[in-house]
């Protein structure tokens, strides 16, 4: 079998597959496009200025408008301003956590192990601007599980694109929990100034 092209967290490539996955996912579903408006969009902030590639930013979305799903490495407005996911996150703190396949229990081991480091975040006067989610979520059930991983935690938006994500060496050193997450209970002085340097800090 040929091996899956993979792309970093966060580059264009990447983005115009994420795009891609959620349309495709949203198209297999056959929803009612015509009672849906609906918009999900990712903004990655402090990420290595070469994963730019000559973008303003790194964003990436895709929606159901007028009766129409599409997508792609943008941000229009018409999105932003559909009830949603929309979330503008520092690329350091969820760029390999991305890249873990799980189900829903992983996904909830994610959520507890970020809970944590936020913690940790906040008690070292370290919290960046941007955390996750931009405005509260809006996820119609047919839109759930549309995108979502079936039991075995095979398929679904979040699995589809992490098979896809190849580590960043900017990341590479680090502590990091098993889903992922930055373990900032296990890094050394040395590691924790080089990863908020990383944050922009």
């Amino acid at each position: 079998m040929t091996p899956l092209e993979k792309w970093e967290f966060g580059s264009v490539e990447w983005c115009r597959f994420a795009a891609q996955t959620g349309v495709e996912l949203l198209e297999k579903a056959r929803l009612d496009r015509e009672k849906l408006e609906w918009g999900f969009s990712e903004e990655y902030t402090c990420l290595p200025a070469r994963l730019l590639d000559g973008r303003d930013r790194a964003v990436w979305h895709f929606m159901i408008r007028a009766g129409n799903i599409t997508g792609g490495a943008s941000l229009p407005e018409q999105c932003l301003a559909l009830p949603g996911f929309h979330v503008v996150a520092p690329w350091p703190l969820i760029a390999v956590a991305s890249s873990v396949q799980y189900d829903l229990a992983g996904q909830n081991r994610r959520f507890a192990e970020e809970a944590e480091m936020w913690k940790e975040l906040a008690a070292a006067g370290r919290l960046p601007k941007e955390r996750s989610v931009a405005r509260p979520a809006v996820w119609p059930r047919e839109i759930a599980l549309a995108l979502s991983p079936n039991s075995g935690g095979i398929g679904g938006l979040h699995n589809l694109t992490a098979v896809r994500i190849k580590r960043s060496p900017e990341l590479e050193g680090f502590p990091f929990t098993d889903m992922g997450v930055p373990d900032l209970s296990r890094m050394s002085v040395q590691q924790k100034q080089e990863f908020y340097r990383l944050l922009g800090w």
